[in-house]
C-alpha cells in the first residue's frame, strides 16, 4: 500500500488492522488498533526514520506497559485495512 492510503485507512476509521514485519517476533503480524488513544484527544503519528515509513498508533489489544503506554510503531506496513 501506498503512504497516502495507509494514513486515509488510519485516520479515518474507529478501528483498524494493520501488518507489518515486527522484529521483535521476527514475522509478520497483524494488530488492531486506534489512530487516537481512548478517551483523549491524542492522535498517532506518521514520520519516516532512515527511509522507513513508521505509524505511531494505539494496540487496542496490546498489554499496558508500566505506564499504561499502548502506543506501537509499524515500520513500513505491507497491509492496513477497516477492522
Amino acid at each position: 500500500m501506498q503512504h497516502h492510503e495507509i494514513i486515509q485507512v488510519l485516520q479515518d476509521n474507529d478501528t483498524f488492522l494493520i501488518t507489518y514485519y515486527a522484529k521483535k517476533y521476527q514475522a509478520i503480524i497483524t494488530r488492531k488498533g486506534t489512530w487516537t488513544k481512548p478517551n483523549t484527544n491524542t492522535q498517532g503519528k506518521y514520520i519516516s526514520i532512515n527511509g522507513d515509513d513508521c505509524y505511531f498508533y494505539w494496540d487496542i489489544n496490546a498489554e499496558p506497559n508500566k505506564n499504561g503506554n499502548q502506543w506501537r510503531r509499524a515500520t513500513n506496513p505491507t497491509r492496513c485495512e477497516v477492522a
